[in-house]
């Protein structure tokens, strides 16, 4: 009994000297800034290296515009507009049809798989990279004479955190499916098409608060349709690797949101005028409870600016490029925050 009293008592000392600032504990909370780097592991000639990488891998930093010297830290973007949409819906553009949801996909990837493994859909071809999926023969009873079989195409979407789904039919006699051949360009039989995308639109749409994520399939369907691009010798623009059409489109409806108002368009130069008007907080002296509840604040809208927005056509992507409305290039940290809000808003 008296031993543990004993160590009571000593634990309770020492948590008393920590508590009132006592220098007999020393604080190591900043030692991590006096962290020396160590050399990389050498590995002996003829074995392999393989095993060996980063622990922490540090991805680069875009550039944001701002100065190495002095640098204030901006407000938070505001929400996109996207964000209180319908999360699940069917696309449609020219001719092609697609299920948008506003979920990563890596997150839906696994969703996909589970509508197909409980609906008992074989499939022959899974490839996370491509972003591929593609399903075993399937026989329909209202067709007794063909079999169907489809191909998933999972992408990351032009909205942020977002990702289209499309499927390509293909059909072929019974009894005859090995001599089909290679997938065609456009689905075979339309109307089939579009009943099993209702299908996993509905099986989505019934689940969509599901949580499950792959984090094999992080990277899942390539690239980012859409990105900010920001380097260091070169005005900021956002990158679009879609056709000119469909970012026509996309930016025409970025740009009705968001604080963004169209007032003259030129489809044919690519060009928008339009008007940008910021909602401003001015920060007031707040005691703590006041700044934690966001109290005290006093909101304003600024008067709008006027802006010139300008697509430019590549050979694979199109560059959306802002300037003042006499087409002056702008301060770069401003450019890159009415980027960004364009980019947010856009579906």
């Amino acid at each position: 009994m008296k031993a543990t009293l004993t160590k009571a008592s000593v634990i309770l000392t020492l948590l008393a000297m920590a508590g009132c600032g006592n220098n007999l504990v020393r604080d190591k909370s900043n030692d991590y800034l006096l962290s020396e780097e160590v050399p990389p592991m050498v590995v002996p000639e003829g074995k392999s290296s393989g095993a060996i990488g980063q622990l922490y891998d540090i991805p680069p930093v875009p550039d944001a515009g701002a100065s190495s010297e002095y640098f204030v830290v901006p407000r938070p973007q505001p929400l996109s507009e996207n964000v209180f949409e319908e999360t699940v819906k069917i696309e449609a553009f020219s001719g092609d049809r697609w299920i948008a949801i506003n979920k990563p996909a890596e997150e839906v990837w696994p969703r996909i798989r589970n509508i197909l493994s409980r609906s008992s859909v074989p499939t022959t071809r899974v490839d996370a990279s491509s972003g591929i999926i593609e399903t075993g023969w399937l026989q329909f009873k209202d067709d007794e004479r063909l079999s169907h079989r489809f191909r998933f195409k999972i992408v990351p979407g032009i909205g942020v955190n977002s990702t289209e789904v499309s499927l390509l039919q293909m059909s072929a006699p019974i009894g005859k499916e090995g001599d089909a051949g290679s997938w065609p360009e456009k689905s075979m039989d339309d109307s089939r098409e579009l009943e099993f995308v209702e299908i996993v639109f509905n099986s989505l749409a019934s689940d969509i608060n599901s949580g499950s994520v792959s984090l094999l399939a992080q990277t899942i369907g390539g690239q980012e349709q859409v990105e900010v691009v920001s380097t260091a010798d070169a005005d900021p623009y956002i990158m679009m690797t879609l056709g000119y059409e469909r970012a026509w489109t996309s930016l025409v409806n970025s740009l009705s949101r968001g604080g963004y108002t169209i007032l003259d368009q030129d489809r044919s130069a690519g060009r928008f005028q339009v008007e940008f008007q910021e909602i401003v907080v001015e920060e007031q002296g707040q005691t703590l409870k006041e700044w934690v509840l966001n109290l005290g604040n006093k909101v304003e809208q600024a008067p709008p600016v006027e802006y010139q927005v300008e697509l430019v056509r590549n050979e694979q992507s199109v560059e959306v490029r802002i300037a003042n409305k006499s087409r002056e290039r702008l301060e770069r940290s401003l450019a890159i925050k009415l980027l960004k809000v364009i980019r947010g808003n856009l579906s």
